[in-house]
């Protein structure tokens, strides 16, 4: 099976994601591996370990062909997400052009003609926050499509640096995450001080301390 640079990509990182969690020895020997499979080496790799291209789960049935992005918004594959809404969700792009490459995920799949405008408010918010947190000279928002699965890419574009896809490690895409993300507030918890009242009967004293 032939796969293109971005399907071949995406697919041996989320192998590589899939990896993370597992016990295994000289797994960075293993992740080095994987990297360097040709299309033809991937196919086995994916036939032998009864994975499908773009499914991206361990284990999966052959017939499982549902698109990787699905399978992260259904929290199936993890993901870095900084944000969401009802429906959309924004996640670091585990092979970003830039540092602080953002994807915004539709929580359905649809073409591009038919994004919601959900995901391009979504998309706005998550430009600002890069805007402010990461300082970028400017900031470029554009739609495309992997597996059928539309989504939208929100990359930062920085002075004297030209946009390159990479492979962004796990310490990298933490602290963009970190930076990104939207904190959750602390539920505000009602204190009520302890006071004392006093209430006088003939000659004695009584207290009650109300919690």
């Amino acid at each position: 099976m032939a796969f293109s640079k971005q399907e071949s990509d995406q697919i041996k990182q989320q192998i590589i994601t899939q990896l993370e969690s597992q016990n295994i020895p000289n797994k960075e020997e293993v992740k080095q591996q994987i990297l360097s499979l040709n299309d033809e080496q991937l196919d086995n790799f994916l036939k032998q370990n009864q994975m499908q291209a773009g499914a991206g789960d361990q284990g999966a049935p052959p017939q499982d062909n549902t698109p990787i992005f699905q399978q992260i918004v259904e929290g199936k594959i993890p993901s870095y997400k900084v944000d969401e809404n009802q429906k959309a969700m924004a996640i670091m792009e585990l092979n970003p052009l830039t540092k602080g490459h953002v994807i915004i995920l539709p929580k359905e799949k649809l073409s591009i003609e038919k994004i919601p405008k959900s995901s391009l408010t979504l998309s706005q918010k998550i430009a600002k926050r890069i805007k402010k947190k990461l300082k970028p000279e400017d900031i470029k928002i554009e739609s495309a499509s992997f597996q059928d699965y539309a989504f939208i890419n929100v990359i930062p574009l920085y002075k004297d640096q030209q946009p390159q896809k990479y492979k962004a490690d796990e310490n990298e895409l933490k602290k963009m995450q970190s930076k990104l993300e939207v904190k959750k507030r602390a539920s505000r918890k009602k204190t009520i001080s302890k006071k004392t009242i006093k209430l006088s009967k003939d000659a004695n004293e009584l207290s009650f301390r109300i919690p």
